[in-house]
């Protein structure tokens, strides 16, 4: 299937600068533009023909990323950047960078996999990711979630950290007077505590 996949450069968000999408024939996919001077600039994202079709916005903390594509939302979640997201509405389990693919998109709800990501050389466009689909109808969705990641894995921005184990309502209060986003630089120092146990 030709038109289950688009292609991305790898440096897109990191040039600060609108930028596109394209399918394997070369053919525009979707734009990208936004202002890029921080992490929370409004995002929009629109088709061949010029029409708007999805959007991206943040949460206060820049915690939450919320997906608009066409008419429904979805929500990137970051546990941990670099390591861990969840892309909520399409149940999608996220494990891994796009600084280091493949990388692949399981769904929790039928355990398969649903989207898979590649570095390739692309044509005259330099290095590229391949966002692979195998329901054609997931590719809009999948390319608006890895723009998403993109910007997070620029920006180094903030994690939720790990999934909390508690259930109702004690979840909910613990998730709402402590969470206010681990920084890059404590993951970081987490990590090398880690290393040195």
């Amino acid at each position: 299937m030709k038109n289950n996949r688009v292609y991305m450069q790898v440096d897109a968000v990191d040039k600060r600068e609108n930028f596109a999408l394209w399918y394997p024939d070369g053919d525009e996919f979707i734009t990208v533009k936004s202002d890029w001077t921080k992490e929370n600039d409004r995002v929009e994202i629109y088709n061949r023909l010029g029409g708007q079709m999805a959007r991206i916005r943040f949460d206060p903390n820049t915690l939450v990323y919320y997906v608009g594509v066409e008419r429904y939302e979805y929500e990137l979640h970051t546990y941990t950047i670099f390591e861990h997201y969840f892309f909520k509405g399409m149940l999608w389990d996220i494990l891994g960078t796009l600084q280091d693919p493949p990388l692949d998109f399981h769904n929790e709800g039928t355990g398969k996999l649903d989207v898979r990501i590649s570095r390739v050389k692309f044509r005259d466009k330099g290095r590229c990711f391949e966002i692979k689909v195998k329901d054609i109808s997931k590719l809009r969705i999948a390319a608006c979630c890895v723009i998403a990641m993109a910007i997070k894995e620029s920006y180094k921005g903030k994690s939720m950290g790990e999934p909390i184990e508690k259930k109702g309502w004690a979840k909910w209060k613990e998730r709402l007077t402590t969470n206010k986003g681990i920084p890059y630089e404590e993951i970081l120092a987490m990590r090398e505590a880690e290393k040195q146990d």
